[in-house]
């Protein structure tokens, strides 16, 4: 999860891997290759950032390793003191639950200083009380760049093609995408101004309309019609959403619905469809036009999506952007503890399945 805190703490991402992905197991002396194969598991080329990986050697053998989890942390303004203690408390705490050991940092660095910062920091890490199997300092993650190991001075070597690796072409053929920076990942929940002044006038009157509907509803089964009919609707405009463009009179009827808590739980479910995509695109279209509560409900749906698709780096900026939005959303908080834990994927699935169960009692299937 991304975090900043005023003590001058580095904003840091955390992706714990899915045990289900079968990741490449990657030879312990072949550090070109482990270094090149950080930008599949994080998503994006790190610049400027310590980055931990978590191995593991269980049921492997003699040489090998697994990626179990991952973390970056920027090198930009932390102190090295504050820097190696958010490392040591992050590590400690994921590899108590999951029982890991053998962390490894890679420190991307260009500038003049680079070296000496990174040195010091596993200097830091060591009085920190912790003790990295590997280190090593390269300025960028890209082919042949030259890396050096922190631990063993005087030992250098090259790096493999990051976008050639077996864990990089593992990473493209399950449809996810290696992005340039982690800005490009930040933008995909970027403000369109101008869409949102054609929107927002208009979600009060969608509001008030959907209110007085309810409230003219004088049965339990009347209101649970009128909300299937309601949920019916939106995942009709999911749909279409390759076909159609949403109007902006769409968008504010999808907004004031997502803010009915029974619609919004159900919206959850729409994860583990093969919907998911055109989901994710119609969410990053409402936070796009929206602010308070309503951004913050939009980019925690999207938020989740990405969690649950093992796309943890994004759905920690995602949730981020929804706590900036509202830091009292509580389910965002949620998934704001389980992402800065380090919680896998598949312990946050059960809420896809909650609300494809919703769903069904309004007599809606949303698991086809």
């Amino acid at each position: 999860m991304e975090a900043n805190d005023e003590a001058g703490s580095p904003a840091f991402d955390a992706r714990a891997l899915d045990p289900t992905e079968h990741f490449t197991h990657l030879h312990v002396d072949n550090p070109g290759e482990l270094i090149a194969a950080i930008p599949a598991m994080l998503g994006f080329f790190p610049t400027r950032s310590l980055v931990v990986a978590l191995l593991s050697t269980d049921s492997l053998p003699p040489g090998m390793e697994t990626f179990q989890a991952v973390i970056r942390f920027d090198i930009d303004d932390a102190t090295t003191r504050h820097l190696a203690r958010q490392v040591a408390d992050s590590v400690d705490t994921i590899c108590l639950r999951e029982n890991l050991a053998s962390p490894m940092l890679i420190a991307v660095d260009d500038r003049d200083a680079a070296a000496t910062t990174a040195v010091d920091v596993v200097f830091a890490l060591l009085e920190a009380g912790l003790e990295p199997r590997h280190a090593w300092w390269v300025e960028n993650i890209a082919t042949d760049e030259e890396y050096h190991d922190l631990l063993r001075l005087g030992r250098v070597g090259r790096v493999s093609d990051p976008r050639a690796s077996t864990v990089a072409l593992d990473h493209v053929l399950k449809g996810r995408q290696i992005h340039g920076s982690r800005a490009e990942l930040v933008d995909f929940l970027a403000p369109n101004p101008a869409l949102a002044t054609q929107v927002r006038p208009l979600i009060d009157p969608a509001a008030t309309k959907y209110r007085d509907r309810l409230a003219a509803t004088n049965t339990t089964d009347c209101a649970i019609h009128h909300r299937r009919e309601a949920t019916v609707w939106i995942l009709a405009q999911i749909g279409v959403a390759d076909e159609t463009l949403h109007t902006a009179r769409d968008l504010a009827m999808i907004v004031v619905l997502l803010r009915d808590q029974t619609i919004r739980d159900i919206m959850y479910s729409l994860a583990a469809t093969r919907w998911h995509g055109e989901a994710e695109a119609l969410w990053r279209q409402i936070a796009s036009v929206t602010d308070g509560s309503d951004h913050a409900q939009a980019a925690t749906l999207f938020g989740y999506s990405a969690y649950y698709r093992d796309n943890t780096v994004l759905a920690a900026i995602a949730i981020d952007a929804a706590l900036q939005a509202d830091p009292d959303h509580t389910i965002t908080q949620l998934f704001d503890i389980s992402l800065s834990a380090g919680i896998r994927p598949d312990q946050i699935r059960r809420i896809a399945d909650a609300g494809a169960e919703i769903a069904s009692d309004l007599g809606i299937d949303t698991t086809d």
